[in-house]
C-alpha cells in the first residue's frame, strides 16, 4: 500500500509538470505572435540644430537608421545610443563645431523605444591665421595672388572642412591649368585649438617650373593644315594654359568643318619642358541640305530649303544657298564665305539675294549682290558690308518705280546675356550706319541711322521684365526715289502687336501704306512663370512709321503665353489695338530668342 501512494504521488506531480509546460508555451506561443503581429518601432529625436549641420549628421548616426523600424535586441539598440554622442560631435567638426554638448535619453515605453538628443553646437571655431607660400614659378605668378584673394576660407571665418579642402584643390587646379606640371602641396597642414576656438592653416605649393606650348599636330583632314594652323591662338614656346585649349576645340567644333574634335596635351612626351599638342579631327559630311516647316502671323506659313557645301576647297571656303517660301516673301539667297585671317572670329563673304514680296496692296522684286567683311570682337560683332541692289515696286494700282542702290553700311551688336535663346538677364544693343549717293550708282542720295535694343531683368525668382525698342531716321534727297525696302514700316509680330505686319506708316490718296523716313517702335512687357517652361505674359507695344518724326504713335495692350524651347520662346498672343476698339483682337505666334 505504501509503495503504491508513492507511485500516485509520483503521477499526480508528473501530470502538475506537464501542465505547467503547456501553459507556459501556449502563453510564449502567444506573445511571439502578438511580437511578430505588432514588433517595436524606434523613433529617434534630434533638437537643437540648422538644416545644414542635420544633414551633415543624419548619414553618419548609426541610431537613425533604425528610426521608425522594427527595434533590434535591447543590447544592440543601448549600444547604439552610447555611440551617438561621440557620432554627433564628430558629424559637427567637419562644420566647426568643435564643442558641441549632446543631451541623451533612451526610454521604452508602450511597446516603443523613444531615442532623445538634445544638441547645443557650441561657438564655432575659427580661423585665426592663414599662411599660403609659393615656390618655384608660381611665386611671381599674378594668378595665383589673385587666387589667394578669393579663397573660400579668410581669417575670422569658421574653419569649415570642405572649405579647407576646397582652397587646396584650387591651387591644384589652377597650378595645372597654367601648366605647372609638377606642382605639388608638399606643406598641407590645419592646426585647430580647442581651448581658444581658432584655427591655423599652412600651406606649401612647390609648383617647379612653368610649361609652355610645344608643337601641334593636327591629324589628317580635306583641309590645308595653314588654314587649321590659323586658328590657334598660341604659339610655341608660350606659357601653357588649358584654357587656350579649351578655346582652340571650340573654335574648331564652330567651324563646322569637323562633327568631332579632341584637344590632348602630351604631357608624357614633353621635352625641355614644352608639352606637344594632338589636335584629332574628324570631318563633317561635306554636303547638308536641310528641310524646314513653320508658320508666323506675319508670313503665313512658310517652307525652308538649304544646301550648305561645309568646304569647297583645302582653304576653306563654304557655299550655302537657301531657299524660303511664304505668303508673303519668297527668297532666294546664296553666300560664298572665306575664312580670314582670324577664321574663329572673322569672315569675308560674297552674296547674292533674288526676293518677291507681295503683301496686301505692296509689290516688290528685289535683285542684291553683296560683299562683306564681318568681325568678332569678345561680345561685340561689327560688320562692313558694300551692296548692290535694284527693286522694281508698285503700292495699289497707280504708284510703281523702279530704283537703283549702291549702300555701303557698317553696323555694330552688343550682346551680354546669361543664355541668348532663353535669357534670364542680359541685353543686346545693335547700330547700323548705311547711304547711297546718285554721284555713286544710286537713284539719290539718302543717309540713314538704325538703332535697336532689347533687355531681359528678373524681377524675382518667378517675374520677368523685356524691354524692346527700336528708333531709326532717313535723310533722303528725294523719297519718291526711294524704294521700299529702304523706307520704315512698323506693326507686326516683332514691331507693334494687335497691328498687322506693316501696317503703320504714311499712306497714299488709297490708303496704301508707302513706309516713312522715320521710325520710332517700343516694348514693355512682363511675364510669369507659373509653372516650368511655361510663362504668361502681359504686354504693350507703341510705335509708328512716320514722314515727319512729330507724328502720332499707335500703341497696343495684350496678354500672351510662352513655352519655353529649347531653341527659344514659342510665343502666342493676342494684342487690341487701343485706337481701334472696334476691331478683334489679333493674334501673334513667334518663335525665337529672347535676345
Amino acid at each position: 500500500m505504501q509503495v503504491t501512494f508513492i507511485s500516485a504521488v509520483r503521477l499526480s506531480a508528473q501530470v502538475s509538470l506537464c501542465l505547467l509546460l503547456f501553459v507556459f508555451a501556449g502563453s510564449t506561443t502567444a506573445q511571439q505572435r502578438n511580437a511578430e503581429q505588432d514588433p517595436e518601432k524606434v523613433t529617434v529625436t534630434i533638437t537643437g540644430l540648422n538644416d545644414e549641420q542635420r544633414s551633415n549628421l543624419l548619414p553618419m548616426l548609426s541610431i537613425y537608421s533604425l528610426h521608425q523600424q522594427a527595434a533590434p535586441r535591447p543590447f544592440r539598440l543601448r549600444y547604439l545610443h552610447r555611440q551617438a554622442p561621440t557620432e554627433i560631435q564628430t558629424a559637427l567638426q567637419p562644420l566647426g563645431y568643435y564643442h558641441a554638448e549632446i543631451q541623451s535619453s533612451l526610454e521604452r515605453n508602450n511597446g516603443s523605444w523613444q531615442a532623445n538628443y538634445q544638441v547645443t553646437p557650441g561657438q564655432p571655431t575659427r580661423v585665426d591665421a592663414i599662411d599660403i607660400t609659393r615656390e618655384g614659378d608660381a611665386a611671381n605668378d599674378a594668378a595665383f595672388a589673385a587666387l589667394i584673394n578669393q579663397l573660400p576660407l579668410k581669417r575670422g571665418d569658421i574653419f569649415r572642412h570642405d572649405r579647407y579642402e576646397q582652397m587646396k584643390s584650387q591651387l591644384r587646379a589652377l597650378a595645372a591649368e597654367r601648366g605647372y606640371y609638377e606642382a605639388r602641396l608638399t606643406t598641407q597642414r590645419a592646426k585647430v585649438e580647442l581651448t581658444n576656438k581658432t584655427a591655423q592653416i599652412e600651406l606649401t605649393l612647390n609648383s617647379g617650373a612653368r610649361y609652355s606650348f610645344g608643337p601641334v599636330e593636327f591629324s589628317e583632314t580635306p583641309l590645308r593644315n595653314s588654314l587649321l594652323e590659323r586658328y590657334l591662338n598660341f604659339s610655341q614656346g608660350d606659357p601653357f594654359t588649358n584654357r587656350q585649349l579649351l578655346d582652340l576645340q571650340v573654335a574648331l567644333a564652330d567651324s563646322d568643318y569637323f562633327s568631332g574634335v579632341e584637344v590632348a596635351p602630351q604631357y608624357s612626351a614633353a621635352e625641355q619642358q614644352q608639352i606637344p599638342i594632338q589636335v584629332d579631327l574628324i570631318p563633317n559630311s561635306r554636303l547638308r541640305y536641310r528641310l524646314g516647316l513653320g508658320y508666323g502671323t506675319d508670313t503665313g506659313a512658310r517652307i525652308t530649303l538649304g544646301h550648305d557645301r561645309r568646304w569647297v576647297n583645302d582653304r576653306g571656303h563654304q557655299l550655302n544657298g537657301v531657299v524660303q517660301l511664304s505668303e508673303v516673301r519668297t527668297t532666294g539667297r546664296i553666300n560664298y564665305l572665306i575664312p580670314g585671317l582670324n577664321p574663329a572670329t572673322d569672315h569675308y563673304s560674297i552674296n547674292g539675294e533674288v526676293s518677291d514680296k507681295s503683301y496686301e496692296q505692296q509689290r516688290a522684286q528685289i535683285y542684291r549682290f553683296g560683299v562683306s567683311d564681318l568681325r568678332q570682337f569678345s561680345n561685340w560683332q561689327r560688320t562692313y558690308a558694300l551692296d548692290w541692289q535694284r527693286e522694281d515696286f508698285r503700292y495699289g494700282d497707280n504708284l510703281e518705280g523702279s530704283s537703283r542702290f549702291l549702300i555701303p553700311s557698317v553696323s555694330w551688336t552688343l550682346l551680354q546675356a546669361d543664355d541668348r535663346f532663353v535669357s534670364a538677364e542680359g541685353y543686346r544693343v545693335s547700330l547700323t550706319l548705311k547711304g547711297g549717293s546718285d554721284s555713286g550708282l544710286s537713284d539719290t542720295d539718302f543717309a540713314s541711322v538704325i538703332a535697336s535694343g532689347k533687355y531681359v531683368q528678373p524681377l524675382s525668382e518667378k517675374w520677368r521684365v523685356l524691354a524692346r525698342a527700336e528708333l531709326a531716321a532717313t535723310y533722303v534727297k528725294d523719297f519718291a526715289e526711294l524704294s521700299p525696302s529702304l523706307r520704315f514700316f512698323a506693326g507686326g509680330d516683332n514691331s507693334v502687336r494687335g497691328y498687322a505686319y506693316e501696317q503703320l506708316g504714311p499712306e497714299d490718296a488709297d490708303g496704301v501704306v508707302t513706309g516713312g523716313r522715320y521710325l520710332a517702335v517700343g516694348s514693355l512687357e512682363f511675364d510669369y512663370e507659373f509653372k516650368p517652361n511655361w510663362r504668361v505674359a502681359l504686354f504693350t507695344d507703341i510705335g509708328n512709321a512716320m514722314i515727319e518724326p512729330s507724328g502720332p504713335l499707335k500703341q497696343s495692350v495684350g496678354i500672351g503665353i510662352r513655352w519655353v524651347s529649347p531653341i527659344g520662346s514659342v510665343r502666342l498672343d493676342v494684342a487690341q489695338a487701343i485706337d481701334e476698339p472696334d476691331k478683334p483682337w489679333r493674334l501673334s505666334f513667334t518663335l525665337g530668342p529672347d535676345l
